[in-house]
Parts: C-alpha cells; sequence; structure tokens
C-alpha cells in the first residue's frame, strides 16, 4: 500500500488541521449575509453547500454540512477566499470605527455647543445652517425625552460627512 503522506513530506496532523481551518473558513463563510457569499464566486455547488448550511438548525447536521462543505472547499484554490474574508473583515472594521467616531462627535455636538465650531473648522462642506438647525432640535428632544428622531438625524449628517472625509 502506498502512503502519499509519506511521499510529500506532510504530515497527518498537519493534513487535520488544514481541513479544520478549511471547515472554519467554510462556516464564517456560512454566516455572512447572500450578497457577501456571492463576492466569494464559488461554483455552483459550492454555494449550494454554503446556502444549504445556512438553513440548517440541527446541530449535528450542521457539523455534517459543515465537513462536507470542507470537503468541497479543499478540491479548489482558497487564496481568493481567505483574501476576499480578509478584505471583508478590514471593511467591517473600518465601518465600527467610523461609527464610533459619529458617535463621538454627536455626543460631543450635543453637551458643548464650541464643539460647533470644532467640527465645522475640521468638515468645512457640512451644510453650517441644517448642522445647526438639527443639533438645537436634538438637543430639544433630549430635554424633552422624546423619541430621538433628530439624534439619529445628527447622526447620520455626521457619518455621511465623516465618510466622505474618510475615503
Amino acid at each position: 500500500m502506498l502512503d502519499l503522506n509519506k511521499e510529500t513530506g506532510i504530515s497527518k496532523t498537519k493534513l487535520k488541521k488544514d481541513s479544520k481551518n478549511i471547515q472554519e473558513l467554510g462556516n464564517k463563510i456560512s454566516k455572512l449575509s447572500i450578497n457577501k457569499i456571492e463576492l466569494f464566486k464559488f461554483s455552483p455547488n459550492i454555494f449550494d453547500a454554503i446556502i444549504n448550511l445556512k438553513k440548517i438548525k440541527s446541530n449535528s447536521a450542521k457539523k455534517r454540512q459543515i465537513q462536507y462543505l470542507g470537503k468541497l472547499l479543499r478540491e479548489i484554490d482558497l487564496s481568493n477566499a481567505f483574501l476576499t474574508m480578509e478584505n471583508l473583515k478590514v471593511s467591517s472594521q473600518r465601518e465600527v470605527k467610523r461609527n464610533h467616531i459619529a458617535e463621538k462627535w454627536r455626543d460631543e455636538l450635543l453637551k458643548k455647543n464650541e464643539s460647533i465650531t470644532k467640527f465645522i473648522n475640521q468638515y468645512p462642506d457640512i451644510d453650517k445652517q441644517s448642522l445647526r438647525q438639527t443639533i438645537v432640535n436634538a438637543q430639544k428632544e433630549n430635554l424633552n425625552n422624546s423619541q430621538p428622531k433628530y439624534s439619529r438625524q445628527l447622526y447620520k449628517i455626521i457619518k455621511d460627512i465623516i465618510v466622505k472625509d474618510l475615503d
């Protein structure tokens, strides 16, 4: 009997570890939205296996489907898949950073009047009158404990201007 592992120099432990990593990748991909899964440009059979994995509720059936998906993924070159997953992770981190910056600015603008000047100096392309009016309305909302309509609107204005500036 011919042992391929001895000829290629790859240990069984390494093969099992690689197989487990590929299964984990498949599982992570299955947790993404359909639009993001399509970015990977997998063949129809792999795409179907991922979609089926998303639908399965039973843990044991999920485990079998992950193993099947791993088997399919081992048969193709995954360099682009790992790259796509890394790009999605980086863009997600960038989005979280933008959200934190926008939240920080919104809170600061609602608490300190001098922050408006600082914000306008940093982002001069903004509609100053609209910004000021939205801030005043959001401050009134906070005082009256009413629904945060203008506070959300302020957040959206800030986020839109920050996205333009960071890109």
